[in-house]
């Protein structure tokens, strides 16, 4: 069940996650020591101009998330495309399972969905009581795998929990393997 329509200005939220990435994704963070960002890749694809963002206003939300992720895989210019929502939205049934299935039907075109959180964000979706945006993130996944190859040479994933560890960086090279076009 999609979460309901609202009237929130979704130019607003698409310009504060903007901000999200070039305040906090780009930025060297604690947990890194201050030596990394979250992302060490992502300020020169913003500064490349290969980064989209768009917000979800209403409808549903497999439609939006599975158009947008097509858009990435028909755009060249684009590496990665952020899609934000409601907190709420991660709790949608079967949404994560959805994600997975476009995974399966996306990667041999080279495009790789992730969902998660941003951090440091609050959300202005009614409802959402100060919790950060739900966040959707395709990527190029010839330009992710990559990146984690070469971060797997320093010390970037060094404190990351081994649970972490394998659900994102093992668990996306296991379905790259799986779906990639040979």
């Amino acid at each position: 069940m999609a979460p309901e329509p609202h009237n929130v200005a979704h130019r607003e939220i698409e310009q504060e996650l903007w901000a999200w990435l070039s305040d906090f994704v780009t930025v060297a963070n604690e947990f890194y020591r201050f030596k990394f960002p979250p992302c060490p890749y992502a300020r020169g694809a913003l500064m490349a101009q290969t980064v989209d963002v768009v917000a979800w206003q209403s409808g549903d939300l497999r439609t939006f998330i599975r158009d947008h992720a097509i858009r990435l895989r028909e755009n060249q210019k684009l590496t990665t495309l952020v899609m934000a929502f409601p907190p709420r939205t991660q709790l949608a049934w079967g949404i994560t399972e959805y994600v997975e299935r476009l995974n399966a039907e996306l990667i041999p075109d080279n495009v790789f969905l992730n969902t998660g959180v941003a951090k440091s964000t609050q959300s202005r979706y009614p409802g959402s009581a100060g919790q950060p945006y739900f966040i959707i993130v395709a990527n190029s996944l010839d330009v992710v795998l990559k990146g984690a190859k070469s971060l797997q040479k320093s010390d970037y994933y060094q404190d990351w929990p081994k649970a972490h560890y394998e659900n994102v960086v093992e668990r996306r090279a296991r379905l790259a393997q799986r779906y990639r076009k040979i």
